[in-house]
C-alpha cells in the first residue's frame, strides 16, 4: 500500500513508485497543449536550441561551482523534463545521475502540489535515495517553469557535494551499518520560494557539512543553473509559442521510441546475464557479494532483473531508483547514441524487476552512501555487458559496433583524504585521477588507455599541478600501467597508478571505498578480465633519499624501501605521515575475444608503444618477436599451437567425440566465438572457427565446452593474496571449444557454483 508520504510501504520502506497516471492535486494546472504539425526545419532548430539550453545549464553549474569534483569528475548532470516529469534531455555529463531526477519531480508533483505548493520561481531540493537521488551526497535541485499559469516543464540538475555530514569526512563511510551512520536524507523541500532562497533552509542544509562555504557555493551554482535554463526556455517560448515547443518535446520522445523499437526488431528474443562480485560490505567484513544483471528481450520490451543478487549489507547498497539510472546510462550510450540521449522513448519499453532487500534494491534504512563507487558503477559495467551480449545477436551488423567489453571504472577507488592543508586550513576531499578510467575494447577496435568513462562524454583527469595546489601533497608519479588492460582479440584499455608524499603538513587521514582488489571484473567473449585496484601505504619510505641520489624523482615502488602495507578497499582512519608514500592504482578494462586471435603485428606495436611487455605478450598472446621488433610468424604460430594444446590437456571432464556442422545460410551470431546453426537434427551452438558442435541451442552452451578452473590469485595482473581481505574461495572458470580451444568466456564464481547461463535465445 502507499503511505501518506507517497512511499511504497509493505512493512519496509521501498523506493518511491509513481502512480500511473500521476495523482496530482487539481489546483495545479499542467500545460499539455501541443502543435503536432511541425515542419522539419523548425523541429531541428528548436530541438538543438533546447539541447543547448540544457548544456548551458550544465556549463553554468560547472563555472559557478568551486568543486574539483564538478570541474574534473563531472559528477553532475542537468536534464530537461516535461510537465509530468518525463525526460526530454539528459545532459552530456554523468548520465546515471539523471534518472533519479525524474523520480524526484514525480514525487513532488504527487506530494507537494497542495502543501507547500508548486509555484513559478520555486526550486526544490532533495538528496533522498528512496525518492530522487543516487545517494545522499548527490543533491538534486529541480525547478518548474510556468507559462500563463500552467506548469510547462522542469529543469533539474544533480551535483555531488563534498561533505554533507555523517561519521566519515567526505561522505563515503567504510564502517556504515545503515543509513543512520551516513549523511542525512532530505525529502523534497522548497529551498527557493518564488525566486528567493530560503535562508532558514539553507542554514539547516549547510550546517551539517564540514565544508559549509564550499557546499553553500555549490548550492548557488545549482540554483543559478536552474535559473539560467528557465530564463532561456522562456525566451524560446516567446519566440516560437508554447504549443510548438511542447510539440517538439513530444516528438523527441516519440522519435526516441521509434528508433529504439527499430533496433529491437533486429534482435531475437532471449535472456542475457552477467554477474560480478563486491568484496567486503564494510570495514572488518571479509565476505564477497554477488551482483547480477539479467536482461530479457520479449518482443518490444526489455526487462531487467537482479535475480541472484545477494541481500543488502553494509553501506554499499543502492536503491531501485539508482539501479534504474545505472542501466539507463548504458542504454543511452549504446542504443540511443543518435537520439541525443532522449531516454524517455526507451523507458516506455523497459521494465525493472528488482527483489527488495538486495544489494541493488535496498530497503530503508540500509546504508547506501558508498553505492556509487562500488555496486552502482559495477552495475553500469554489467549493464553494458548484457546489452552488448544482446546487441551481438542483432541481424543489423552496425549494432555490433556498439558491443564493448568491461569498462575499467567498474569500481571507482575512493581515496578520501582529510586533515590540515599546507595553508593551515581544514580540508576534506578525494582524488579524482581515476576519472581517467580505461575504456573497454569494442568488437572492432582496442579500448582506450585512461580514456575516461563510457557514460560521460567530457570526463577529464585533473592536472597533477592542480591537485598539488589544492591539497598538501606532491606526486612522485602518475603513469599508465603496462599490461593492465585485459588481453584479447581487441585489448582493453590500460589503467594508471599514482604515488604521492605529503607537502608541508604532518599527516593526513585516508578513508578508502572501492572493490575489485581481489576479484577482477569479467572480460567478454573470451577476453581477459580487468586488472585490480590497489591501495598501498609505504611506511618510512626513502623517497627524498631516492630523489637526492641523482636529482630525479623515484619512479617505482622498488626504489622506495620502507614497509609496504596493502590497505583494504573498505577502511577508515589510515594515517599517512611525513616520510610515508601512498599509492593508488585502478583497474584496466577487460579484453574482447580470445587473445590468441589478436593480430601478432598489433601485439608487436603494443610492445613498441609500451602498452604491453614482451614477456606478457608471450604469456597472454602467444606472440614472439624477431630481432627487428616485429612478430616472428613461425615462433608465434608454434607457441600459439602449444598454448591451445595446453588448454585442452588441462580441461576438466571427459572429452567426447566431436561433431562438426558446415556453415548454414541463416545462422544466428551469439558471440565472437559462437553461432547457432540449424541442421536436420535441430539447432546447435557451433564454434565459428572450427565448426565443432558445442551444445544443443536450448541448453547452456558451457555444458558442452572444455573447461579450465584456476584460483583467482593466479589470474591477471598485480594480484593480492585473497586471504589478506576475504574468506571465500573464488575461482576463474574458462570455457573453450573442445575442438580448437578457442576461449568463449571466462567467469569468476565460487567453486561450487553452477556455470553461469549468460546467453539463452528463444528460438521458434
Amino acid at each position: 500500500m502507499i503511505s501518506e508520504d507517497g512511499i511504497n510501504w509493505d512493512g519496509k520502506t521501498y523506493s518511491y513508485i509513481p502512480s500511473d497516471p500521476l495523482v496530482i492535486d487539481p489546483s495545479l494546472k499542467l500545460h499539455d497543449q501541443t502543435e503536432d504539425d511541425l515542419d522539419p526545419i523548425s523541429f531541428e532548430v528548436i530541438r538543438y536550441a533546447m539541447w543547448n539550453i540544457n548544456v548551458e545549464q550544465g556549463n553554468t553549474l560547472l563555472r559557478v561551482s568551486g568543486s574539483p569534483i564538478a570541474a574534473y569528475g563531472h559528477d553532475f548532470n542537468p536534464c530537461l523534463l516535461d510537465e509530468r516529469g518525463n525526460f526530454v534531455f539528459f545532459g552530456p555529463f554523468l548520465q546515471y545521475l539523471s534518472s533519479a531526477s525524474g523520480s524526484a519531480v514525480k514525487w513532488t508533483l504527487e506530494n507537494r502540489a497542495a502543501n507547500p505548493g508548486i509555484e513559478d520561481g520555486d526550486i526544490f531540493l532533495t538528496n533522498d535515495p528512496w525518492i530522487g537521488a543516487i545517494h545522499q551526497a548527490d543533491v538534486c535541485l529541480f525547478a518548474p517553469l510556468f507559462w500563463e499559469g500552467k506548469l510547462f516543464c522542469w529543469f533539474a540538475n544533480t551535483l555531488h557535494q563534498w561533505d554533507l555530514g555523517g561519521t566519515t569526512p567526505g561522505a563515503f563511510n567504510p564502517i556504515s551499518e545503515n543509513v543512520f551512520w551516513e549523511a542525512g536524507c532530505i525529502p523534497p523541500i522548497k529551498i527557493v520560494e518564488q525566486g528567493t532562497l530560503r535562508k532558514d533552509l539553507e542554514e539547516e542544509y549547510i550546517r551539517r557539512s564540514r565544508m559549509p562555504d564550499l557546499v553553500a557555493l555549490d548550492l548557488r551554482a545549482q540554483i543559478t543553473a536552474c535559473n539560467v535554463a528557465r530564463e532561456r526556455m522562456q525566451q524560446l517560448i516567446d519566440k516560437y509559442g508554447a504549443s510548438v515547443i511542447k510539440g517538439v518535446m513530444r516528438k523527441l520522445q516519440d522519435n526516441s521510441e521509434t528508433a529504439f523499437l527499430k533496433r529491437l526488431e533486429t534482435i531475437p528474443d532471449g535472456v542475457w546475464s552477467e554477474e560480478s562480485w563486491i568484496e567486503m560490505a564494510r570495514e572488518g567484513d571479509r565476505g564477497v557479494y554477488r551482483n547480477v544483471v539479467r536482461l530479457t528481450k520479449k518482443g518490444d520490451k526489455l526487462i531487467f532483473d537482479n535475480d541472484g543478487t545477494d541481500p543488502q549489507t553494509g553501506g554499499i547498497n543502492c536503491t531501485a531508483i539508482a539501479w534504474k539510472g545505472a542501466i539507463a546510462a548504458m542504454i543511452s550510450a549504446q542504443m540511443l547514441f543518435d537520439q541525443m540521449f532522449v531516454i524517455e522513448g526507451a523507458y516506455r519499453h523497459m521494465e525493472f524487476r528488482q527483489a527488495p532487500g538486495t544489494l541493488t534494491c535496498a530497503t530503508y534504512p540500509a546504508g547506501v552512501i558508498s553505492a556509487p563507487p562500488t555496486v552502482l558503477l559495477q552495475t553500469i559495467g554489467l549493464a553494458g555487458l548484457v546489452i552488448s551480449r544482446m546487441l551481438y545477436c542483432s541481424s543489423d551488423e552496425s549494432l555490433r559496433s556498439e558491443v564493448q567489453s568491461c569498462m575499467g571504472a567498474l569500481n571507482f577507488p575512493v581515496d578520501a583524504i582529510a586533515g590540515i592543508d599546507q595553508r593551515g586550513n581544514q580540508y576534506v576531499s578525494f582524488l579524482l585521477d581515476p576519472v581517467g578510467g580505461a575504456l573497454g575494447a569494442l568488437s572492432w577496435k582496442d579500448g582506450v588507455n585512461t580514456g575516461g568513462w563510457p557514460w560521460d562524454l567530457q570526463s577529464t583527469m585533473p592536472n597533477v599541478e592542480d591537485n598539488e595546489i589544492f591539497y598538501p601533497l606532491v606526486y612522485l608519479w602518475r603513469r599508465e600501467i603496462p599490461n593492465s588492460g585485459g588481453a584479447g582479440k581487441y585489448r582493453g584499455g590500460n589503467s594508471a597508478e599514482l604515488a604521492y608524499v605529503l607537502n608541508d603538513t604532518e599527516a593526513l587521514t585516508h578513508h578508502t571505498t572501492s572493490g575489485h582488489t581481489i576479484i577482477p571484473g569479467p572480460g567478454l567473449f573470451g577476453g581477459d578480465p580487468t586488472s585490480r585496484t590497489r591501495f598501498i601505504l609505504v611506511k618510512d619510505a626513502k623517497a627524498r633519499e631516492a630523489a637526492g641520489r641523482d636529482g630525479r624523482m623515484p619512479t617505482s615502488m622498488d626504489e622506495l624501501g620502507g614497509e609496504h602495507r596493502h590497505i583494504s578497499p573498505k577502511t577508515g582512519g589510515v594515517v599517512q605521515q611525513a616520510g610515508d608514500v601512498f599509492l593508488l592504482a585502478w583497474t584496466g578494462a577487460g579484453g574482447y575475444g580470445d587473445p590468441l586471435d589478436r593480430d601478432p603485428q598489433c601485439v608487436a606495436e603494443d610492445i613498441r608503444d609500451g602498452h604491453v611487455t614482451a614477456d606478457w605478450a608471450e604469456d597472454r598472446y602467444g606472440v614472439c618477436l624477431n630481432d627487428q621488433g616485429g612478430a616472428d610468424a613461425k615462433k608465434t604460430g608454434a607457441l600459439r599451437k602449444r598454448i591451445r594444446n595446453n588448454r585442452l590437456s588441462a580441461a576438466e571432464g571427459q572429452m567426447r567425440d566431436l561433431e562438426t556442422l558446415p556453415e548454414g545460410p541463416e545462422e544466428i551470431p551469439v558471440s565472437e566465438g559462437l553461432v547457432i546453426s540449424t541442421s536436420a537434427n535441430g539447432a546447435f551452438y557451433v564454434c565459428r572457427k572450427c565448426r565443432t558442435v558445442i551444445q544443443d541451442a536450448g541448453e547452456n552452451y558451457k555444458k558442452g565446452c572444455a573447461k579450465r578452473v584456476t584460483n583467482v590469485e593466479e589470474v591477471g595482473l598485480s594480484p593480492v593474496k585473497p586471504d589478506l581481505f576475504i574468506d571465500d574461495k573464488i575461482v576463474f572458470k574458462e570455457y573453450f571449444c573442445p575442438g580448437c580451444a578457442t576461449i568463449f568466456q571466462g567467469d569468476f564464481s565460487k567453486e561450487e557454483d553452477d556455470d553461469i547461463w549468460d546467453i539463452r535465445l528463444f528460438l521458434a
